[in-house]
Formats: C-alpha cells, sequence, structure tokens
C-alpha cells in the first residue's frame, strides 16, 4: 500500500502547530505514527496537511516538581517511559503498561501522546493514566485548558481533544506515601497483542488497612471503566485474598464487554474478575514495600 499525496508541515513551536491547526480543517497531527500511517495507507482517514511535531523540544521534556508533580511530554516515545527512572520511581503500574505495548521496534517509535489520542479502550497506558489521576494539557488556537484523564475520553477513537487542538502533556500527582499499584493485561499471545481485559489498581494502606482506591479495567467497555462502587468497598479493609476476590465479582457490574472474534463477552467478565485480584494483591504489596 503507498501513501496518499499530503503536504508535511514541521513547526518549530506549539503556538505554530496550533496555528496550522486552525487554519486547515482537513489537517492530521503525526508524533509516532505507528497507527497513523498504517491508517493513511488504508484510506482509513485522509488528511491534505500532515502536522508533524518531531521539531518541537517541550513536547518531549520530563519535568519534575520536588513533592507535587511530574510532567510527561507527549512525544516521548513508550520506550523512554518504560525506562524512565522518574516514572519508575512514582507511576511503577504506567511503566509497566508501557512496557507490555506492542514488540520493542514499536515502543521505541510510538509515543506516549499517541497512544493517549488513538483512545483505544485497550490502550496500554491510559488505564495506569487514569488511576493516577492524570491531567491533560491541551492547547489549541483558542488557548490553553486542561482536563483530567477520566473525562478526556468519549468511546472509540474519541477524544474530548477538538480537531483544532493537540496535546501538550500530561501532568501526573505524586502518589501519597505507602501507595503501590500494578498494571496487568491478558493476552492470547505473549508479545505483539492488544489486551482481551486489562486491569490497573492502585491503592494507599496505612499499617496494612487501605486508605484510597483505584482500579481502572481497560477493553471491557467502549471507554476505560474507573470501579468507584468497589473502591469505596475496599477502604477500611485489609486486601487478603478473600478481600481481593470479592472485590473481582464486584467490578463485574461496572463492564459492558462485547463478543467479537477473540473472546465472548462471558469470557471477559471471568477475566475481569481474576486480573483485578491480581492486580489488587500485587498493589497491596508493592504498597507495603
Amino acid at each position: 500500500m503507498i501513501l496518499p499525496r499530503f503536504e508535511l508541515a514541521e513547526p518549530r513551536s506549539i503556538s505554530e502547530a496550533c496555528d496550522i491547526l486552525g487554519r486547515n480543517a482537513k489537517s492530521k497531527v503525526i508524533a509516532g505514527g505507528t497507527d497513523l500511517l498504517v491508517n493513511l495507507k488504508r484510506k482509513v482517514i485522509t488528511t491534505e496537511v500532515l502536522i508533524s511535531l518531531a521539531r518541537i523540544p517541550e513536547l518531549s521534556t520530563t519535568r519534575s516538581s520536588a513533592a507535587a508533580s511530574v510532567a510527561l511530554g507527549p512525544m516521548m516515545t513508550i520506550a523512554e517511559v518504560a525506562e524512565s527512572p522518574l516514572v519508575k520511581a512514582s507511576f511503577p503500574a504506567l511503566c509497566q503498561a508501557a512496557g507490555k505495548l506492542g514488540s520493542s521496534q514499536i515502543r521505541n517509535r510510538a509515543t506516549l501522546g499517541g497512544n493517549v489520542c488513538t483512545a483505544r479502550p485497550a490502550g496500554d497506558t491510559i488505564g495506569p493514566l487514569i488511576a493516577y489521576g492524570a491531567v491533560a494539557q491541551i492547547a489549541g488556537a483558542r488557548g490553553e485548558r486542561t482536563e483530567p484523564f477520566g473525562a478526556l475520553f468519549r468511546g472509540p477513537g474519541q477524544t474530548t481533544i477538538r480537531p483544532d487542538e493537540l496535546l501538550t502533556g500530561v501532568t501526573l500527582p505524586r502518589p501519597a506515601p505507602n501507595t503501590g499499584a500494578s498494571y496487568v493485561k491478558y493476552t492470547i499471545r505473549n508479545a505483539m497483542e492488544i489486551a482481551l481485559v486489562s486491569a490497573t489498581s492502585v491503592v494507599t494502606v496505612d499499617r496494612g488497612v487501605c486508605q484510597s482506591a483505584k482500579i481502572v479495567l481497560g477493553a471491557v467497555a467502549p471507554t476505560f471503566v474507573r470501579c468507584k462502587v468497589t473502591e469505596a468497598f475496599l477502604v477500611g479493609k485489609k486486601i487478603t485474598d478473600d478481600i481481593a476476590e470479592e472485590a473481582g465479582h464486584l467490578v463485574i457490574d461496572a463492564c459492558a464487554p462485547i463478543t467479537d472474534l477473540r473472546a465472548s463477552a462471558d469470557y471477559r467478565r471471568t477475566l475481569v474478575q481474576v486480573l483485578v485480584k491480581r492486580s489488587l494483591l500485587e498493589a497491596a504489596a508493592n504498597a507495603a514495600n
């Protein structure tokens, strides 16, 4: 398959990129291009102007506030996210997820922003970002704004980022002390496979008792699912094997999985129970270390 003809724009600043976006209604933004180029070749999408973000240095940087937060550039490659000592120290579930995305070749090319904006219900980095309370920094011709990741996704391939806007940063608040996290996903193959189901758990414990919990599921609904009822159930309890198993049963009500060529809806519901239990036990063990 051959790429269609388009004009390539290479802005040197965020404001220049936003200006080009605002002037060209049929433009598309390219980061790593691992999804976009395939879809252009297949004519799933079309564009007259392709806007590369590769020459905007601030989109690739990581900034840290000593106590409050960490800001990740959307042009960081998935491999950089997976290997970052800063991310690994504060947000280990995000490192886990990044390390399980595709192949090493894909991870070296794909970007954090691209994985977010593609908005697949099985996207690896999105569940941890929601669970950690990430906030999207968004810029456009009309100015800058922020959007919590929990409200960013509208459906498969759909976000609240408008066509004339682009993602300029991902800010994550540092977790409280004694917080543990775990990202697990189930796939048919051991590598280069998207999740049939994924589960992210982030828990904070004090003397073995859960003080707060976040559970986010992927590939079980049109968008990622936050299991607030189950989170409330966990607060004030020790996350034992029995409690984690009960939590796995409770999350079923939050799911709306589909049946497709890869798995039935019933099979995905069973997977949810197993993966939530596993991720909760891992997160609680990590919090205790």
